[in-house]
């Protein structure tokens, strides 16, 4: 049975972003409380990285979120820093739950009581859909439509929508150092380790940013501008 719910989140100059992403990080903690019947403690851990802006005083003015600094401008290494941070002191490492999501985020009030019920059900690793927010064209919705399958068992991997468990984690030697594309080879790696229940869902989606200029050089963004380039061709 899982114990506690680590939430790990980077932030590289998100002070427009991590409002909204820490106010839906509190709602779905809220529900947890209120829809689960035994004690589940839950940690959000703010990974800042080298930030430049107003992401720190966002971060302190959130009042029930632990914060790291790094100077990695990585997104693989601000999430082994955060998820590091949580492991330390821990003994019972099954009963620890990671999840992962972005500061360009809002997860669904119901994403930490499903992650939850997953590993509590036996999962060692969950892979959740995003839905990108406000600011695409009616032609990019409609190509993100056609290529992105929002269903059970679907083929995406996203790092703001990931759970794992503690003692997987480790097993699987943490997160890759890798500026993009972490998520997805780590979630290869788990895939080839054999042996491990892998979670594939649509019923949590998280809402991410559509902005053409993200953080990882190969992340969201480069996706969405590749749908802006392919609806002009079309």
């Amino acid at each position: 049975m899982i114990r506690m719910l680590g939430v790990v989140v980077p932030v590289n100059d998100e002070q427009d972003h991590l409002p909204a992403c820490l106010e839906a990080l509190h709602a779905a903690r809220v529900h947890l409380r209120r829809s689960t019947p035994h004690h589940v403690e839950v940690r959000i851990v703010l990974v800042l990285d080298r930030c430049t802006d107003g992401s720190a005083a966002v971060a302190t003015a959130a009042g029930d979120v632990e914060v790291i600094t790094v100077h990695t401008r990585n997104v693989g290494l601000a999430r082994r820093a955060g998820t590091v941070h949580l492991l330390a002191g821990t003994s019972s490492r099954s009963q620890l739950w990671f999840a992962k999501t972005d500061a360009d985020s809002a997860v669904p009030e119901c994403w930490l009581t499903r992650m939850l019920a997953e590993g509590d059900d036996g999962a060692h690793l969950v892979l959740g859909t995003v839905l990108p927010a406000a600011g695409l064209t009616v032609p990019q919705h409609q190509l993100w439509h056609s290529r992105h399958m929002a269903r059970e068992g679907h083929p995406h991997v996203h790092g703001a929508n990931f759970g794992i468990r503690g003692d997987v984690y480790q097993r699987l030697g943490g997160w890759p150092g890798l500026r993009s594309g972490e998520d997805q080879r780590f979630a290869d790696r788990a895939a080839r380790f054999g042996g491990l229940r892998i979670v594939r869902t649509a019923h949590i989606p998280v809402r991410t940013s559509a902005r053409l200029h993200g953080r990882a050089p190969l992340g969201f963004s480069s996706y969405v501008r590749g749908l802006s380039t392919a609806a002009c061709w079309a």
